[in-house]
């Protein structure tokens, strides 16, 4: 009987101290495509960044694409490049460029993104 109550009391515990998934723990997701003229696109990084922390990088394939996947750290965040953006087309409306011309700003509630086409300088 005593072995009965100490897995009762093991299984109680274990499932106490096993951490519920917050809501409020959201991942930022971004597809997309950049283009350029003379640069080699498989050598520019792209990254995310959440409240000035890079929570995701990664360099385009031959074509372009990339992909990048990030918990965020606050609401809002943006897609840093490594070129200035001359414009793009995105999944979502409200983004914007970023007064450095780097940056996509991604305004809050927008998680998953898809860019159709970022056309650097």
């Amino acid at each position: 009987m005593k072995v009965f109550h100490s897995l009762i009391l093991l299984f109680c515990c274990a499932l106490m101290s096993c951490n519920r998934a917050n809501p409020d723990d959201s991942r930022a997701y971004i597809e997309g495509k950049i283009r350029g003229s003379q640069m080699i696109l498989t050598e520019q990084q792209i990254k995310i960044v959440s409240n000035t922390t890079v929570i995701a990088e990664t360099f385009p394939d031959g074509s372009g694409s990339f992909v990048l996947s990030g918990p965020l750290l606050s609401k809002s965040y943006s897609l840093v490049l490594p070129k200035k953006v001359k414009s793009f087309s995105a999944s979502k409306s409200g983004c914007t460029i970023a007064p450095n011309g780097k940056e996509i700003l991604i305004p809050e509630g927008n998680t998953y993104l898809i860019f159709n086409e970022i056309i650097l300088e």
